[in-house]
């Protein structure tokens, strides 16, 4: 049964006003609320991108999603001269394991600082949820696909304008204390929530006579559908993929694997319209030591 919310459409001037009750589902309304909470730098929350990516094609209409920060290295900052080899090794095994390639070798020759790089991503969310989503993807295809560490605020700033930010704003807001307290409430909202492990996602809706649903780690790409459709009670109708050629455009960069993930095809298939592309200059492919991923060239 679907229930119904009697609203009061009126206009005009008091005294000479006209009213009309009109009668909306609440399910036309509802719109599920995602927290997703990550480390910038963990190669498991990397790992989850191309479900992610899938995900936002196919159902980004029936959800918001916020990214909560939470530092899963933050002895880096303590240890300075500790040898990273362990981060490293971590990486080259989640690269295994997700088939997301990444660079351990940053971690050798330019080890990213986790408490700047989290700054930044807090400062470019005070100019949108937008901006700042891109801000974070831009962030980590330098970290783990271009081996660049980011340690020098030009840097930063050049990834800035990758993401099409307002770069006066953004050196304003990164050297000022806001992100200092945005990262104090992302750390609380991690408490509240009582994350013990990353990537740890957490759907919800404005109903406040429902619980959240956190998942923790990796599942398969179906049980996140559920979720949602659960929450909305309703199956949500997925999007289609866009032209391949227009992902590539939008997104700059992507691997082999986020490709083979969104358009449903086995890497091997993947690989062939890849190389279709690649044949008509619209992109080229760079290998790293964990797999090869493609940069947009044509535009």
């Amino acid at each position: 049964m679907t229930r119904y919310e009697e609203r009061a459409i009126c206009e005009g001037i008091p005294g000479h006003m006209t009213c009309s009750i009109s009668r909306h589902s609440k399910n036309d309304f509802r719109r599920v609320e995602i927290l997703a909470f990550i480390d910038p730098l963990c190669a498991e929350c990397w790992g989850l991108e191309p479900l992610m990516k899938k995900f936002f094609v196919e159902y980004h209409d029936y959800f918001t999603i916020k990214f909560v920060l939470t530092t899963k290295h933050s002895f880096v900052n303590r240890c300075p001269s500790h040898p990273f080899r362990s981060i490293a090794e971590e990486w080259d095994k989640y690269a295994c394991l997700t088939g997301m390639c990444c660079n351990s070798d940053v971690w050798y020759e330019n080890p990213p600082s986790p408490f700047s790089i989290a700054l930044a991503i807090k400062a470019a969310e005070f100019q949108g949820k937008h901006a700042a989503n891109r801000f974070l993807r831009r962030i980590r295809e330098q970290i783990f696909l271009r081996k660049n560490g980011l340690n020098r605020f030009d840097e930063l700033l050049e990834v800035a304008r990758l993401a099409e930010l307002n770069l006066e704003e953004f050196n304003n807001d990164f050297h000022s204390k806001r992100p200092i307290k945005a990262l104090k409430g992302d750390r609380r909202l991690a408490q509240e929530f009582s994350i013990t492990e990353l990537p740890s996602l957490v759907f919800s809706t404005a109903e406040v006579d429902e619980e959240a649903v956190k998942v923790s780690g990796h599942y398969e790409y179906q049980v996140y559908v559920q979720i949602l459709t659960d929450l909305l009670g309703k199956k949500p109708i997925p999007r289609k993929a866009p032209q391949l050629q227009q992902y590539f455009k939008e997104n700059l960069f992507l691997t082999t694997k986020e490709v083979s993930v969104v358009y449903d095809l086995s890497e091997e298939h993947a690989l062939k319209e890849l190389r279709k592309l690649q044949l008509q200059q619209v992109i080229e492919p760079i290998t790293i030591k964990s797999g090869t991923f493609w940069k947009y060239i044509a535009g």
